[in-house]
């Protein structure tokens, strides 16, 4: 199958599984697939280029843009949280094997940057699922203050023991809390627990970043629904007077907004060249 070359190749590499999505000069999703990301990263890297051969026509696209969950510093990833990799510089390697431009950010900045594409406030984003990442977006715009976000790494004091939010409070550390994924959990008394968990790390950024929506991602932060109530009651109690309680919003997205991100850094760099 050939394609237009306004089209976009968007790569989500998370700690548990990569996504790669064909997308269309409009935004629109024309293909994608989903596969484990393997630990080993030259293992990894194998694999990706044999997925992108194999799923895709990548001569006819114009742009690819990769989101990588760490601190990625001129184009290349120099650090990555939950996985075993050392500097990454991914786009020098998908560059030399597919001769097409690639630019790299950080998946939580481009989940933010997709999920507030909309609107011109000040956004917070939150990702929770095997880790827990963060994004800073206002007008359309990565803020550039926040552009090496890390929350999942603040350590808080959980039940007496200084931990890192993500160790008790990412969808990965629910599900093993719980014995089952954050979707089948059940019980008044597990998702009020489980509001207590992301309130110690969204009470204090709340309070700092003066958000004026938090959009939760990630497959815990889409069952925002279960926990929005609690939330946001216990949440009033801790804002100063100074702040005002942003909305809360489910990822209008779902697992694509890192790819929604993507599109819009890649076309955004497209557009300056």
């Amino acid at each position: 199958m050939l394609y237009n070359k306004s089209m976009y190749l968007c790569i989500d590499i998370g700690g548990t599984k990569t996504i790669v999505a064909l997308v269309s000069s409009r935004g629109k999703i024309l293909h994608s697939i989903k596969f484990e990301t393997i630990p080993d990263q030259k293992l990894f890297y194998e694999n990706l280029v044999q997925q992108l051969r194999i799923n895709f026509v990548v001569s006819e696209v114009e742009v690819i843009a990769v989101a990588m969950p760490g601190i990625v510093k001129d184009n290349v990833c120099v650090w990555l949280g939950n996985l075993p990799w050392k500097r990454f510089d991914i786009a020098k390697k998908l560059t030399k094997d597919f001769k097409k431009p690639v630019y790299v950010e950080n998946d939580a900045n481009l989940g933010a940057l997709g999920e507030a594409r909309r609107t011109p406030e000040r956004c917070l984003y939150f990702t929770f699922s095997t880790g827990i990442g963060g994004g800073v977006v206002s007008d359309g715009k990565i803020i550039k203050k926040y552009q090496d976000f890390e929350p999942g790494h603040t350590i808080y004091t959980y039940h007496g023991i200084k931990k890192e939010w993500e160790d008790f409070a990412a969808a990965s550390s629910v599900n093993q809390k719980y014995g089952k994924p954050v979707s089948e959990i059940t019980g008044r008394d597990a998702w009020n627990d489980i509001s207590d968990r992301i309130l110690l790390g969204v009470a204090p950024l709340t309070a700092s970043i003066k958000p004026d929506r938090i959009i939760f991602g990630g497959p815990l932060g889409l069952q925002l629904p279960r926990y929005r109530r609690q939330l946001r009651k216990k949440l009033a109690t801790l804002l100063p007077k100074n702040v005002t309680m942003p909305r809360f919003i489910k990822a209008r997205y779902g697992s694509f907004s890192v790819i929604q991100g993507c599109y819009l850094y890649a076309k955004s760099h497209q557009k300056n060249r």
